[in-house]
C-alpha cells in the first residue's frame, strides 16, 4: 500500500511540475526597448521653405550656420542653454544620438521606424509647425523624427522645448498620424517607453536683433 501511495505521489509531483513549466513557457514576455541611448544632439539649420501646391520644398541656404544643443546621458542640456529661432523662418531639425560606447545610433531608429516616433512638445498653441522628413532605405517617406522641419509661425515668450523619441509597443504606430507630432497625450494614447526625452529653453523671437 505504501509503495502504491509513494508511486501516486511521484506521478502527481511530476505532472504538477510539467504543468507549471508549460504555463511559464506560455506566459507572454513584456516588450522592452532594445536601445541603450547615451548622449544626443539636436541641430537646427535655417532653410528656405518654398510652397509647392499642398506641400513645401525645403532648400538649403548657403550662408546658414547650424546651431547644436548637446545633451548628456540623462537628456540634460548644458546649464543656461537658450536658443533663439526667428518668426517666419524654417529650420531643419536633425537628431544625432550615441550609445554608451559613443557609437552613432540614429540610423537604428530609422531601420526600426515601425516602432519609433518623435514628438515635439512645449510650444504655445500656434507658435511652431513641425513636418517629418525621414526616408527609409528604399527612399520611401516615413515618420520618425530623426530629420524634420520646424517653422516658427509667430514669436512668443520662452518655453521648454521638449523632444521625445518614443519606442512604441508593437502595432501602436498604425494609429499615429503626422498631425500627432505635438500630441500632449502621447504617453497615454501611444503605449511604449521613451528612448529620449530632451529639453532646453527655446525663445521664438520677432527679429535678428533680439539680444537675450
Amino acid at each position: 500500500m505504501n509503495k502504491l501511495r509513494h508511486y501516486s505521489f511521484a506521478v502527481l509531483l511530476i505532472s504538477t511540475t510539467l504543468f507549471f513549466n508549460a504555463c511559464k513557457k506560455d506566459s507572454p514576455i513584456p516588450e522592452v526597448p532594445g536601445e541603450e541611448v547615451g548622449k544626443a544632439e539636436l541641430t537646427f539649420l535655417e532653410v528656405e521653405r518654398e510652397a509647392h501646391g499642398d506641400h513645401y520644398h525645403y532648400n538649403p541656404i548657403a550662408a546658414a550656420k547650424p546651431v547644436t544643443i548637446a545633451f548628456d546621458s540623462k537628456g540634460l542640456a548644458p546649464v543656461g542653454a537658450h536658443l533663439h529661432l526667428t518668426e517666419g523662418k524654417t529650420y531643419q531639425l536633425v537628431l544625432k544620438s550615441f550609445d554608451f560606447a559613443n557609437r552613432e545610433m540614429q540610423q537604428e531608429f530609422l531601420n526600426k521606424h515601425e516602432i519609433h516616433q518623435a514628438f515635439i512638445l512645449g510650444a504655445p498653441t500656434g507658435v511652431l509647425t513641425y513636418v517629418y522628413a525621414d526616408r527609409d532605405k528604399d527612399n520611401k517617406k516615413i515618420n520618425v523624427g530623426v530629420t524634420g522641419y520646424v517653422t516658427v509661425d509667430k514669436a512668443s515668450d520662452s518655453f521648454t522645448f521638449r523632444y521625445i523619441l518614443r519606442h512604441l509597443n508593437p502595432g501602436v504606430k498604425v494609429s499615429i498620424t503626422a498631425q500627432d507630432w505635438n500630441n500632449k497625450d502621447f504617453a497615454s494614447k501611444f503605449s511604449g517607453a521613451n528612448d529620449l526625452d530632451l529639453k532646453f529653453e527655446l525663445h521664438p523671437v520677432q527679429g535678428e536683433g533680439h539680444s537675450h
